[in-house]
C-alpha cells in the first residue's frame, strides 16, 4: 500500500474548492485538449500497439474520446453558473444547487484505454472535481504515453497519477470510477459491469439481414473484447437457417475489410491468451457446430445449454448462436444468466417490447447495436445512461440545495401547531377527503397474449364450423340416397 502523502496537494485543493470555479475548469479542458492534439501520433501508435485494432477502429476511438472532451466542455455555462450562484442573494431558491464530489479516483479499463481514461477524466473535471488516475506498471504502451502527457498538462494541485493503489482509508474519502473488476463496488463507486453478459435475440419477425450485419460488427469489432459484444445470439429456430446464411456472408465481408485479409489476420500480441481459445473448445464440444472460421475468429452454433460455451463471457472474435423455440424460451434462458449488461432485440416492435420488458438487463436496444458503446467501459450500473457521454456530470456531483422561500407544507404545519382551531379543522377535513377516482376505463385494449388467444379461438371456431358444415352436407346427401 502507498501512503497518502503524495496526494496532500489534491486533498488541500479539494478543501479549498479550487475546482468549483468554472473558469478554472474551462482552462483545464483547453490544456487537456491541446496537449492530446499535439501528441496525437504517439497516441495512435500506442493504441494500435496495445489493441491490434484496425486503423479505422483506432481512429474511431480517438474521435469518440475527443468528442467526450468537447461535449463536457460545452456543458460549462458561465452565465448559468453565475445565475445559480447568486440566486440566494437575489432572494430565490437554489433548488438544484450542487458541487463536485471532491476527489475522483479512476481505475481505467484495459479495453480501449485511451477513450476509457478521457471519458472518465473529462466528466470528473466538468463536474468540478480533483482527479487521481491509477496507471499501474505493465507492458501496455498507452499508460506510458498518458504518464508523459497528463502530469505536464493538468494542474498538479488538482490532478495526479498513482502507480499503486492507496489504502482503503484514503479511498473511502474519494469517489471511485471503477471500469475494471479490481475494486469491490461500494456506495462511493461508479461501477461498470465487467462480468455481466450481453445477449441478442433474433426473432423470425426480424429483418434478418440487418440483424446479421449489426451482430457480426458488434462481435468482431475491437477484437471482440467489448463488454457490449454479444456473448450469445438466441435465434428463433425457424429463422436459424436464413440467419446463418446471412451471418456467413456478413462475416466474410466484414473480416476481409478494405485490404483483403487485413482484419482477419490482425493479432493482438498483448491480449492473446496462453490458454485454450473458445474456438478450440468449440471444435471439441460435441453439442457445438463450427459454422465458419478463420484466423482467430469463428461462428459457432451450440445446442446444449449446459455447454461451457454458454457459461461465460466471451472476449474473442467468436459469435455464438443458440436456437430458441419461442419468445418465452428466449426470456427464460436470458433470465437464467442474471442481470445482463445489455439486450439487443431484433424483432417486430410488439415482440421487442415483450422481450425487453421481461429480460432483466441494465440497457436494452431495439433492432440496432449502437457501435459507439463497443468503445470504452460499460455504462455504470448505478447511474442513468447518457446517450451523449459515457459518464454524466451529475453522477460525479452531490446536491447542495439552498432554500429561501417557505413551502405550503411549512405554512400548514405552523398553523396547526399554533392552535388556530378553524384552520386546523379545515386542514384536517381536507386531509381526510377521499382520493380522486382512478378514472380507468374498462379494459378494451388487446395485448400481445390476448391477440394470440383470439387468433387461436377464431381458427378453432372456423375449423369447428367447417367440420359441422361438411358433416351436414354429407349427412343430407346420405339421407336423400337412403330415402331414394
Amino acid at each position: 500500500m502507498v501512503a497518502t502523502q503524495p496526494f496532500q496537494r489534491i486533498v488541500a485543493a479539494e478543501i479549498d474548492g479550487r475546482c468549483q470555479n468554472i473558469r478554472y475548469r474551462q482552462n483545464q479542458f483547453h490544456f487537456l485538449q491541446s496537449a492530446l492534439v499535439q501528441n496525437i501520433e504517439q497516441i495512435k501508435e500506442a493504441i494500435a500497439a496495445d489493441s491490434g485494432n484496425s486503423p479505422e477502429e483506432v481512429r474511431a476511438e480517438i474521435c469518440l474520446a475527443f468528442k467526450e472532451i468537447r461535449t463536457h466542455y460545452a456543458s460549462l455555462d458561465l452565465k448559468k453558473d453565475l445565475e445559480e450562484e447568486y440566486r440566494v442573494a437575489n432572494g430565490k431558491d437554489n433548488h438544484d444547487g450542487k458541487r463536485g464530489v471532491g476527489i475522483v479516483y479512476i481505475v481505467p479499463s484495459s479495453h480501449t484505454m485511451f477513450f476509457s481514461v478521457v471519458a472518465a477524466l473529462s466528466a470528473a473535471i466538468a463536474a468540478g472535481n480533483c482527479v487521481i488516475l491509477e496507471l499501474t506498471k505493465n507492458t501496455m504502451a498507452i499508460p506510458v504515453v498518458l504518464k508523459k502527457i497528463l502530469p505536464q498538462t493538468l494542474d498538479a494541485d488538482t490532478f495526479a497519477i498513482s502507480e499503486e493503489r492507496p489504502d482503503n482509508t484514503f479511498l473511502s474519502r474519494t469517489h471511485i470510477i471503477a471500469q475494471s473488476d479490481s475494486i469491490t463496488p461500494s456506495n462511493n463507486t461508479l461501477s461498470s459491469p465487467t462480468t455481466a453478459r450481453t445477449v441478442a435475440i433474433v426473432d423470425r419477425t426480424a429483418n434478418i439481414s440487418a440483424a446479421a450485419e449489426a451482430l457480426v460488427s458488434a462481435r468482431f469489432a475491437f477484437g471482440g473484447r467489448s463488454a457490449y459484444s454479444p456473448d450469445v445470439v438466441l435465434v428463433q429456430e425457424f429463422a436459424m437457417k436464413e440467419f446463418v446464411e446471412a451471418i456467413i456472408q456478413r462475416s466474410s465481408k466484414y473480416l476481409a475489410g478494405q485490404n483483403g485479409d487485413a482484419r482477419q489476420t490482425a493479432v493482438n500480441p498483448r491480449r492473446t491468451s496462453s490458454g485454450v481459445s473458445l474456438l478450440d473448445t468449440a471444435f471439441k464440444d460435441a453439442s457445438a457446430r463450427v459454422i465458419v472460421s478463420g484466423s482467430e475468429w469463428g461462428v459457432v452454433e451450440v445446442h446444449d445449454r449446459k455447454s461451457p460455451l454458454l457459461q461465460k463471457k466471451v472476449s474473442e472474435k467468436v459469435l455464438v448462436l443458440h436456437p430458441v423455440t419461442s419468445l418465452d424460451d428466449a426470456i427464460d434462458f436470458s433470465t437464467s444468466m442474471g442481470t445482463l449488461a445489455a439486450t439487443y432485440a431484433f424483432s417486430a416492435p410488439a415482440a421487442a417490447k415483450y422481450l425487453t420488458q421481461f429480460i432483466d438487463a441494465y440497457t436494452s436496444y431495439i433492432n440496432h447495436v449502437p457501435v459507439d458503446i463497443l468503445i470504452g467501459p460499460a455504462y455504470p450500473i448505478n447511474q442513468q445512461p447518457s446517450r451523449e457521454t459515457r459518464y454524466s456530470t451529475r453522477s460525479l456531483q452531490v446536491p447542495r440545495p439552498q432554500f429561501v422561500m417557505e413551502t405550503s407544507n411549512t405554512a400548514l404545519v405552523q398553523e396547526i401547531i399554533k392552535g388556530y382551531a378553524s384552520k386546523s379543522n379545515d386542514a384536517l377535513r381536507e386531509a381526510l377527503v377521499p382520493l380522486p377516482a382512478i378514472g380507468q376505463r374498462s379494459g378494451k385494449a388487446i395485448g400481445f397474449f390476448e391477440q394470440g388467444i383470439i387468433t387461436g379461438g377464431v381458427i378453432t371456431l372456423f375449423t369447428f364450423v367447417a367440420s359441422i358444415s361438411t358433416m351436414g352436407i354429407y349427412g343430407y346427401a346420405a339421407v336423400r340416397r337412403w330415402r331414394g
